[in-house]
């Protein structure tokens, strides 16, 4: 027998699960079997085996137990007495030894005491001196000088053979290897107890202008290797110089 479909009324084959006409899906009309779920069998309950009830066994009333000839109110009290004495006796002894070391270890120290203190006067220390001489970073300022003018040379025959500083790293650097050193070099001055103090100042300021004098020829081969102009770095490396050249001057005169 055909089928029909229930939305268009097109003729359905009897395998086909959608309309070919309107697309619709045809319902099963086949019953689906519910499974049937197996019955468990009745368990029967389980007979306990029979249990007497519990008894409580006979116990005897409590007997207080016989007072001993111990418990004599004379007899504890010569035993308390007895060991009241004991230990006063012991105590004594004790604190007299006690006393005894103390006293001759008194007499030790009072006889010692002279001469200990005799040998401390042998073993003071020595004065500290009044303050540093400053030669040590007064040559460090004049090796700083050298190689701040090896280093200008060395750029100038870089120029000579180059356009520009790029792809070349070297002198930037040592340029920032001299700055770092003048750096640490004041740092040191700073942290001294210097015996001149106005030595000590003109010897910080002779530090801070070679820095300036490394930063000016650091600055100018960084702003040519961003693409910009070296001279206002160089320039300002110049002026230092020139800074440096009359405050060192006037230093060597006065303390060398």
């Amino acid at each position: 027998m055909a089928n029909f479909c229930k939305k268009c009324g097109a003729p359905l084959n009897p395998t086909s699960k959608f309309c070919t006409k309107c697309g619709a899906q045809i319902a099963d009309t086949q019953p689906q079997q519910v499974p049937v779920q197996p019955q468990r069998p009745i368990q029967q309950p389980i007979q306990q085996p029979y249990q007497q009830p519990y008894q409580q066994q006979y116990q005897p009333p409590y007997q207080a137990p016989a007072k001993s000839q111990s418990d004599n109110p004379m007899i504890i009290g010569l035993l308390v007495l007895v060991v009241v004495l004991l230990g006063g006796l012991v105590g004594y002894y004790l604190y007299s030894n006690t006393a005894n070391d103390s006293q001759a270890t008194y007499s030790k120290i009072e006889k010692q005491a002279p001469e200990n203190s005799s040998g401390a006067e042998k073993e003071k220390p020595a004065a500290a001196p009044a303050g540093a001489n400053l030669d040590e970073l007064v040559r460090e300022k004049d090796s700083i000088d050298t190689a701040i003018g090896e280093l200008a040379n060395r750029i100038n025959s870089h120029l000579s053979n180059h356009s520009s500083f790029r792809g070349y790293d070297g002198l930037k650097n040592d340029a920032k290897a001299i700055i770092d050193r003048a750096n640490s070099a004041k740092d040191r001055l700073n942290g001294m107890n210097a015996a001149d103090n106005a030595k000590k100042e003109a010897l910080m300021n002779l530090f801070s202008l070679e820095i300036d004098r490394a930063h000016g020829l650091y600055k100018g081969i960084v702003d040519n290797q961003n693409g910009g102009d070296y001279s206002l770095g160089f320039q300002q490396g110049t002026k230092a110089s020139y800074a440096f050249d009359a405050a060192n001057s006037t230093f060597n005169a006065t303390y060398k």
